[in-house]
């Protein structure tokens, strides 16, 4: 047992003061899984073998499905849904924890993350335990495991000369629904467009908007590299994505049932961070080949831009005291 999992089943036994009674064994429990992954992702794969091992080990007692692209819930609306019990399983993302966590919006700041494995190392370490407790005990969500979703970039549809946040003035951005990618939008100088993913790719073929920013992998996932000339590493956000239950349907499971879900999870989310590391850049590698332009901005300026935009916003004095500064200064 890793000593991830080992930490996960201790907070689980902080979160709940009692263990649920086990359904008999003729009532299936019931998990479907939404996530706005495209079809062929590695966080759809990762849910999937997820899906294939909690089948085969309770084969009478789970019956899991996983809903990718959005097909079962809209974009935005799978976390409230978790809450309310219309959901079993999801996998939001900071900005959607928090719009109801302003506290922890700190996670959602660009540039505070300088790599997957910076990012990994908070979620894994006492700052992530602490943090998942307070979502399971706010929220009644309980975060199995932090995954990777990818180093979002800016990705435009005409090709032209970004060095600097004021070059992306006036440009129409396509920011997923949730207030914090707002805030975003404006530090990296362009105009926030609120809108599903599955709505991009028409949005940027008709001209809609402008571009729009993604990990490199889903920008080809998601194709929107057919209608979109240039790819600006802005590298604005380190992204992880949490593998979460609704905390009533964690409850009602067995303990064995607990602990092989977290197993699952945590080796399904080892092999998904391998496959999305690779994938960016086989992506970034694929539109270069193709003759689309990738190119690299003065990181230094989107950095002091980025940082004077929460300043001004006040965003910083919603966040947990100290913690920014105690993940900047993290070897």
């Amino acid at each position: 047992m890793t000593k991830r999992l080992t930490r996960s089943l201790a907070l689980s036994a902080l979160m709940s003061a009692t263990i649920a009674v086990a359904a008999p064994a003729f009532a299936q429990t019931q998990i479907r899984v939404s996530t706005s992954s495209p079809a062929d992702n590695s966080l759809t794969r990762a849910l999937q073998a997820i899906e294939a091992q909690m089948e085969t080990a309770f084969p009478d007692d789970i019956d899991m499905s996983v809903h990718h692209s959005n097909a079962l819930f809209k974009q935005g609306t799978e976390l409230p849904a978790l809450q309310r019990g219309n959901l079993e399983m999801s996998t939001p993302v900071t900005f959607e924890i928090e719009a109801q966590m302003p506290e922890y919006g700190v996670f959602s700041a660009a540039y505070l993350f300088r790599d997957a494995d910076h990012m990994l190392e908070v979620f894994n370490g006492e700052v992530g335990e602490r943090f998942y407790a307070d979502v399971a005990e706010k929220l009644g969500i309980v975060i199995l495991d932090a995954a990777y979703l990818g180093t979002r970039t800016v990705n435009l549809r005409d090709d032209r000369s970004v060095m600097v946040p004021g070059d992306l003035a006036g440009t129409k951005m396509r920011m997923p629904p949730a207030p914090a990618f707002q805030t975003l939008a404006r530090a990296l100088g362009a105009t926030a467009v609120s809108m599903p993913i599955t709505e991009v790719y028409l949005a940027l073929k008709t001209g809609a908007i402008d571009g729009q920013d993604n990990p490199a992998n889903l920008t080809r996932d998601w194709k929107f590299d057919e209608q979109t000339e240039q790819v600006i590493l802005t590298r604005h956000l380190v992204q992880p994505v949490f593998i979460s239950i609704a905390k009533p349907v964690y409850d009602s499971l067995t303990p064995e049932q607990q602990t092989e879900l977290r197993a699952a999870t945590e080796a399904a989310v080892d092999q998904q961070i391998a496959e999305t590391k690779a994938d960016e850049q086989a992506a970034l590698e694929q539109f270069a080949a193709a003759g689309m332009t990738v190119a690299e901005p003065d990181l230094d300026a989107f950095r002091a831009a980025v940082a004077a935009e929460y300043e001004a916003n006040g965003s910083l004095d919603d966040w947990v005291p100290g913690l920014y500064e105690q993940i900047v200064a993290m070897p």
